[in-house]
């Protein structure tokens, strides 16, 4: 089983980032050079595990209920964008308490470590947005470092996140073949906290 720990922007942040990426899109023929993220697909990857035994998911989920309890719910802003690996398109975060945010996800990714989960390549261990991906045909044509340069000046609205949530990813049972996510669990921070 595939997983990873997300928080999901409300709509109104995501709405904003799709205004702002309309121009960076550019009209598409033939096959796409970029895969664009659906929206309904957008998150903020804390923690990526990769493929774990089907029985870890469970003691994720009540490892990762404990940390969302113990923690600050963050404020966050997307920002900027980069690249992985000239093949992923994604908008940076920044938190309020960049230090409550990474404490965060060094506490999530431990869970990780907990169950054997894989870990990801280290310039990937950021929280980060994924906006869009290389198609498999289109390498060459992708000038990622033009639209990274474009968007890098991008700051969308601050918001307060609600929750975090373990989701498992199916790859290609989703919607033109690309991911199906489902939510596994959904742990909200405590209030007040």
């Amino acid at each position: 089983m595939r997983l990873f720990v997300a928080v999901r922007p409300p709509e109104r942040v995501l709405a904003h980032l799709a205004a702002a990426t309309e121009a960076v899109r550019g009209p598409q023929a033939g096959p796409p050079a970029l895969r664009w993220t659906p929206p309904e697909q957008q998150h903020i990857t804390l923690a990526f595990y990769g493929e774990v035994p089907d029985g870890a998911a469970e003691d994720l989920a009540a490892g990762l209920a404990d940390v969302v309890a113990a923690a600050p719910a963050p404020t966050l802003q997307l920002v900027g964008a980069g690249a992985f690996s000239g093949r992923t398109l994604w908008a940076g975060v920044r938190a309020a308490d960049p230090a409550g945010l990474v404490d965060l996800m060094a506490a999530v990714d431990a869970l990780g470590d907990a169950v054997g989960a894989p870990h990801e390549p280290r310039d990937r261990r950021r929280a980060h947005l994924t906006l869009a991906r290389v198609g498999t045909r289109s390498r060459r044509g992708v000038d990622l470092a033009g639209i990274v340069h474009a968007l890098s000046v991008y700051a969308g609205p601050e918001w307060t996140a609600g929750r975090v949530e373990l989701v498992a990813s199916q790859l290609g049972k989703g919607r033109g073949g690309g991911p199906l996510h489902d939510v596994l669990a959904a742990l909200p921070f405590a209030p007040g906290r």
